[in-house]
C-alpha cells in the first residue's frame, strides 16, 4: 500500500484498528486516502467498496468533505440516488458524493478526523436507503 504522504498519527492508528487496507495517494497536487473493503449497507449493488476522502492541505484544521466510492453505488430497489458525479482519482472512475456537513453538523477541530468523517460517510449511504 502507498504512504504517498503522512496522515496524524491518531488517523493511522485508527486506520490500522479497523482492520483493512488503506493507503495515501498524491493525484497531481491533491492529496487522497483511499480504504478498502468499506463496508457498504444491505441494500446496495455491492457490500464493499474503496471509499476515497480528499484530504485538504491543512487538514485537520480544515475539514474533510464529501466522500467518493469505487465501484459506483447503486440501490437495489432501482430508486435513483441525488449529487452524484463521476472524478477519477489515481486513473479509477470513483463516484462522488456531493454530501456535506452542516450548520447543525459542523466540523469539529481538535474532535473531527479521518474516522469521523468515514463514520459520516456510513450515515449518508444509510439515509439514502
Amino acid at each position: 500500500m502507498r504512504r504517498d504522504f503522512k496522515l496524524p498519527e491518531g488517523d493511522e492508528r485508527c486506520l490500522n484498528a479497523r482492520g483493512t487496507p488503506w493507503e495515501t495517494v498524491l493525484h497531481g497536487s491533491v492529496q487522497w486516502l483511499l480504504v478498502q473493503a468499506f463496508q457498504i449497507p444491505a441494500g446496495y449493488n455491492c457490500d464493499t467498496a474503496t471509499v476515497a476522502l480528499r484530504i485538504p492541505p491543512n487538514y485537520p484544521t480544515e475539514q474533510i468533505d464529501m466522500a467518493y466510492f469505487e465501484p459506483h453505488l447503486s440501490l437495489k430497489s432501482g430508486k435513483a440516488i441525488g449529487a452524484l458525479t463521476s472524478t477519477t482519482i489515481d486513473g479509477r472512475s470513483f463516484q462522488q458524493w456531493s454530501r456535506h456537513r452542516t450548520a447543525q453538523n459542523p466540523w469539529r477541530v481538535g474532535e473531527d478526523d479521518v474516522c469521523s468523517h468515514l463514520l459520516q460517510a456510513s450515515s449518508w449511504l444509510k439515509r439514502e436507503l
